[in-house]
């Protein structure tokens, strides 16, 4: 929180817009706060822009905010918001007891595992966050906010750059179909090394795991980082770089190129066509060397 939002604060035209869409926003709104108490705060618009405005400093007054406090307001209706501030990350009313176990699960419509480790005095989140990094597609600048549960559970809600809240059901995320060779057993795939180079071939779907071994040489299960890959199967041969995410098989993983629909379509891959691939483990880059067009039986009369 900046000095300026000690007296206004402008709301973000995403959340307006999702809020009150293309209706006019009310003049006033009511603000309550967690001990109780109402404020009625009057909104100003300029410029396209709406801002809490008078009224507005009462409610800083009250709650002490500060610079770098994150408030966090959830709509009751169109004019009525229930305010929760975060000081230096934490919520007031909010506590921690002790160390959790190394596993705690999260909750945001749907469940994921993720472990934590100690790092110089401090908790942090490891192996199995990445997936919900990699699925909402995060970036510097979103907040995360966790209310713990029963046992080792946290209800998560994100927040993006623009102030929205990003849901589970907003997600657009590949549909994932089992390709005609099983992509998980492999066992019709065609595989040989050769020195520091890995082939492969696969028949395209709509989903894309990668071998193990590939994962192996890659090193994903130390590092979850984004693969150089490179389509020397086009005249105009293009390089670029795609994510990975992680998955959960048994008590191991396996890994998976993120958005692959939109990597068959900049490659220009249909679905039964057989890909033959090359991953170089010098260079840690996965090739796609040649790209065998699907032939449709023809019907016998």
């Amino acid at each position: 929180m900046n000095r300026a939002d000690e007296v206004l604060l402008a709301i973000p035209l995403d959340a307006a817009s999702k809020l009150w869409g293309n209706d006019k926003a009310p003049k006033n709104v009511m603000i309550q706060t967690q001990d109780g108490r109402k404020f009625n705060v009057s909104l100003s618009e300029a410029k396209g822009k709406h801002f809490f405005f008078h009224g507005w400093s009462n409610v800083v007054k009250h709650l002490k905010l500060k610079k770098g406090c994150l408030v966090l307001f959830n709509s009751v209706d169109l004019s009525i918001f229930k305010l929760t501030p975060f000081i230096d990350g934490v919520f007031q009313s909010s506590f921690w007891t002790s160390l959790l176990p190394t596993t705690s699960n999260f909750i945001a419509t749907k469940s994921f595992t993720s472990r934590l480790k100690r790092f110089f005095g401090k908790v942090g989140f490891s192996i199995g966050f990445d997936v919900i990094v990699n699925l909402f597609q995060l970036e510097a600048g979103c907040y995360l906010i966790f209310t713990r549960g029963f046992a080792n559970y946290f209800h998560l809600r994100i927040i993006g750059k623009n102030g929205v809240e990003i849901n589970y059901a907003d997600i657009q995320l590949d549909e994932t179909v089992v390709a005609p060779i099983d992509v998980v057993d492999e066992p019709a795939i065609d595989e040989h090394q050769n020195v520091r180079v890995y082939k492969f071939r696969r028949m395209a779907s709509k989903d894309f795991r990668l071998p193990d071994k590939v994962s192996s040489m890659a090193k994903l299960g130390a590092d979850l980082k984004p693969m150089n890959v490179r389509l020397l199967h086009l005249p105009e041969q293009d390089e670029f770089t795609n994510r990975t995410r992680r998955e959960k098989r048994g008590e191991s993983w396996r890994y998976a190129l993120c958005k692959w629909s939109r990597f068959m379509k900049r490659a220009r891959i249909n679905e039964r066509d057989t890909i033959h691939f090359s991953f170089d483990e010098t260079h840690q880059v996965l090739n796609v060397e040649l790209v065998v067009p699907h032939q449709k039986k023809k019907s016998s009369d």
